[in-house]
């Protein structure tokens, strides 16, 4: 069995969004085996700026879940990896009909190669984002988790996340960014995603694996 790992690295000093309100990566490390005989780091990071994340509704719904409320065997899921092409930055309905899909899989994972782009100063104002067509598509299918290599799925000049939003409102998590999709042999893998278990959060921190 090969497993891929589809998480992005965490390193210091990244900042995606370019917003005051986004606080960068930050890697420290702390002691030495020179001068204390043992070594750690101390990280801080916000849980949607620098590493791969899993976020459920608690994100822009007062009454949804944090990730300790959610049931460990609902990281541990079967998914569909759709390839997708941008027409400019718009992502559009897959050419195929994915008809088995709740009999095959429950989730989903978008691939469209923008994770060429990591760490880029397009990476998030010039992330690809989900059209119309493709959100009701989506939405139609209610995946339980919704995972994809680019950095937002409505439109990041926009002032709202209607996307994100209903989704959120529909009970499903979201997995992103994620890295190295083109790698994946087989349309349906089983797909891990474990975050931290950080009380009363929205998201957290994850690594991503495929097999």
């Amino acid at each position: 069995m090969v497993v891929y790992d589809l998480s992005v690295p965490t390193v210091d000093g990244v900042d995606w969004y370019d917003d005051p309100e986004c606080e960068p990566v930050a890697v420290r490390e702390v002691g030495s085996l020179a001068e204390t005989g043992w070594v750690s780091h101390a990280l801080s990071v916000m849980v949607l700026n620098g590493c791969t994340y899993l976020e459920t509704g608690a994100h822009v719904h007062e009454d949804g879940p944090t990730l300790d409320d959610i049931p460990p065997e609902k990281f541990i899921t079967r998914a569909f990896v759709v390839k997708l092409a941008a027409d400019g930055q718009e992502l559009p309905v897959p050419k195929y009909e994915l008809e088995d899909f709740a009999e095959g899989a429950d989730s989903l994972i978008l691939s469209c190669g923008w994770d060429a782009h990591l760490h880029e100063p397009d990476y998030y104002h010039g992330s690809p984002y989900f059209s119309a067509e493709l959100q009701e598509w989506i939405l139609d299918r209610r995946p339980t988790i919704l995972g994809g290599d680019m950095l937002s799925f409505d439109d990041p000049a926009g002032e709202s996340m209607p996307f994100v939003n209903e989704f959120f409102r529909r009970g499903g998590m979201i997995l992103c960014p994620l890295v190295g999709l083109d790698r994946l042999p087989t349309q349906i893998v089983t797909l891990c995603a474990a975050p931290m278990k950080l009380a009363g959060a929205n998201a957290a921190p994850c690594r991503a694996l495929a097999w």
